[in-house]
């Protein structure tokens, strides 16, 4: 089973407009241009032209005599958008330039109207994935939970009403209510936990990935190296290592689950996990162990 993404790929996001919400389609592409407006993100035609010309419609208009751009545009209807002329680097000339609204580029909190992508994200979001996507994007948007849940009710306050269903809102309340909950329960992570990395995929800054680390917990639960999941829950388990690793409690507490450990278990991810242990056994060899 394909892992889910749940990053803000403006590709997918634009499809799931377009096919999902037409009548107000015109809306969102004024707010994708105007990002890239101010990225000043475009491609210049002849680079398009290069890019789409293969394609097996655009091929047979061009064969019944349309010049390539028109050829484009008819076989790409509302894709993309003319912004005139910009000056090529290379040569000092000026060329036709366009921006693409179905770009495969993930939008980040760093970019213009992060809050509204973020939205129609939401709403394209099935209810039951939304506590996913919260878990997950939690984790990307700043150090700590406290800033995200600000961020997270002021964009419900200001598009909110507009995008999103009354069960979506009422799903997202509940989400933040819960990590408030949380947070009361156990003390503000926050001030333990400032200036941890924030965790990507393979990124190497532990020598195991979130899944592998998930692997690793189920073994040592059962090999009584840990306490077993009857004394340490999922959630406990998931919190500690993530306080441990950086990655996300929620993630790890859902990879604990025995449906998931059977997937988890990789040949590759039996592999890194065996290494990692392998290399603490030499590390206790060489650096622990008294000699004599």
């Amino acid at each position: 089973m394909a892992e889910r993404n749940y990053s803000i790929n403006l590709n997918h996001l634009t499809t799931g407009e377009y096919l999902g919400f037409p009548n107000h389609f015109k809306e969102y592409g004024h707010a994708v241009l105007l990002m890239f407006k101010i990225k000043d993100d475009f491609i210049f035609e002849d680079r398009l032209i290069a890019t789409i010309k293969d394609d097996p419609e655009v091929q047979h208009l061009i064969a019944g005599g349309m010049q390539p751009m028109e050829a484009i545009k008819t076989s790409f209807p509302d894709r993309f958008i003319c912004m005139g002329t910009r000056k090529k680097k290379a040569d000092d000339e000026y060329a036709t330039a366009w921006f693409d609204l179905w770009a495969d580029y993930e939008i980040t909190p760093t970019d213009t109207l992060y809050d509204l992508f973020f939205t129609y994200k939401l709403r394209q979001t099935d209810l039951l994935e939304l506590d996913n996507l919260l878990n997950y994007s939690v984790q990307n948007y700043s150090d700590n939970n406290t800033g995200f849940i600000r961020f997270l009710r002021l964009t419900l306050r200001k598009h909110g009403k507009k995008l999103l269903q009354p069960e979506q809102t009422e799903t997202i309340n509940e989400w933040i209510a819960e990590q408030e909950k949380e947070t009361t329960l156990y003390g503000t992570a926050d001030t333990k936990t400032k200036g941890k990395p924030k965790r990507e995929r393979d990124d190497k800054i532990t020598c195991l990935n979130q899944e592998q680390t998930a692997l690793l917990i189920y073994c040592l639960r059962e090999t009584k190296i840990i306490l077993k999941d009857e004394f340490l829950n999922n959630k406990e388990a998931g919190r500690a290592f993530s306080m441990l690793t950086g990655y996300s409690a929620d993630t790890i507490r859902q990879n604990l689950n025995k449906s998931e450990v059977a997937r988890l278990a990789t040949i590759k991810n039996i592999d890194t996990v065996t290494k990692a242990l392998n290399d603490l056994l030499k590390f206790i060899e060489d650096k622990v162990k008294p000699e004599g």
